[in-house]
């Protein structure tokens, strides 16, 4: 099973001001606050993709567009460039097309190497500082020779199978200190990537070296790509131990704390009107104004020209 973006660990130790010691319900049992707060976070984890239109955390996609046209255009050079639907894109392993009046089609695989990201993802790949910026690279290159204005507009149909995203995964395994290797639920995107293990006082950088996957996904041209749960690698060890659940992202940092204040938002929205918090420039407010001031925060406010903490992150058409 996946990890949301925030843990129940994560929330309760944010400087939010929600009494999570009374949700659900106040003299609940430990295993009910949990089983609560585990429900919010990936509600609040809902809320982040939808208002990004896309899923912020690593996948592999598979998408067709047609072109020569708008969404996939040929260059002078002949280099053909493909707009995408979810971003940042990682890596593109797979490429093929057919002539779009081909039914069945007649699928031509391009070779390892003949399609790449225009704008590879900065901060987490290749890298000796992490990143917190929105980074929204949406068009792959394609090498010239295969797509062209022979079929006329719209004359082909292209498959691309991009990874894409910001690789996040929770912990399988109890890393000791001076851990190489432990199990993660989800291996996607991994390979090579900077990110953070979220340990409260013993959060640490780590950089991931290699992946093994447990059951990994074969793509057209014979390709195996990691994706689930399965082994990671890193390039050096933990300073510190960690234990089972705990969050291993490399989604930058901000988009935690929205998904934090919208955990925030949605004990306020439950209708629990006793609850208060402490709002984020100092003021105490209960109820409605304080969802309203929270959510303009997060997804911004076109009345006043505020940018939200998301807004960097939407996937834009």
């Amino acid at each position: 099973m996946a990890t949301p973006y925030v843990t129940p660990d994560i929330i309760a130790n944010a400087p939010t001001g929600v009494p999570w010691n009374i949700i659900p319900f106040p003299k609940a049992t430990s295993e009910q606050q949990l089983a609560e707060q585990t429900n919010i976070c990936w509600r609040a984890t809902g809320r982040v993709d939808s208002f990004c239109n896309q899923p912020l955390r690593a996948t592999l996609d598979t998408e067709d567009t047609y072109g020569p046209d708008y969404r996939l255009t040929i260059g002078q050079d002949g280099v053909a460039r493909a707009l995408v639907s979810r971003v940042p894109i990682v890596s593109v392993p797979a490429v093929r097309c057919s002539a779009r009046s081909s039914f069945p089609r007649q699928w031509q695989v391009l070779p390892a190497g003949a399609a790449q990201p225009e704008s590879p993802p900065l901060g987490v790949y290749n890298t000796t500082t992490f990143g917190s910026a929105g980074d929204i690279n949406n068009a792959i290159l394609i090498q010239p020779g295969y797509i062209g204005w022979g079929g006329g507009r719209n004359g082909y149909i292209v498959e691309l199978t991009y990874l894409n995203g910001w690789p996040h995964a929770g912990l399988l395994t109890a890393p000791i200190a001076g851990a190489t290797s432990f199990r993660v639920d989800d291996v996607t995107a991994w390979t090579g990537a900077a990110g953070f293990i979220y340990d409260g006082a013993n959060t640490e950088q780590i950089k991931v070296a290699s992946v093994v996957a447990d059951n990994p996904v074969t793509v057209p041209g014979g390709v195996s790509i990691p994706v689930g749960p399965g082994t990671v690698t890193l390039a050096t060890a933990t300073t510190q131990p960690h234990p089972v659940g705990v969050v291993m992202s490399a989604i930058p940092p901000i988009i935690q704390w929205a998904t934090i204040m919208y955990c925030a938002a949605l004990v306020l929205e439950s209708g629990a009107s006793a609850v208060t918090i402490q709002s984020l420039p100092g003021s105490r407010t209960s109820g409605g104004p304080g969802i309203e001031a929270i959510i303009k925060d997060i997804e911004g406010d076109p009345a006043t020209h505020k940018q939200g903490i998301l807004q960097p992150f939407c996937r834009v058409i």
